[in-house]
């Protein structure tokens, strides 16, 4: 029981660390391109915009999977 709640823990600890990682790259990545990422996706409908920030999500995740390990 212990170890479960524990796993579960250590989860969102991951989790919440993972975000704020998240959120600390697309403002680098904001400032570097120097735009409003929700702009350009939601009101212009900037497909190519997406699939950068959603390749940079997945390889942040993939090395912090790694380092989990």
């Amino acid at each position: 029981m212990w170890k479960i709640l524990g796993n579960i823990i250590e989860m969102c600890v991951y989790a919440a660390v993972y975000m704020i990682i998240m959120l600390v790259a697309l403002k680098i990545v904001g400032a570097i391109f120097s735009t409003d990422f929700e702009k350009k996706i939601s009101e212009e409908g900037n497909i190519g915009l997406a699939m950068i920030c959603a390749c940079l999500f997945m390889g942040i995740a993939i090395l912090l999977s790694a380092v989990v390990k």
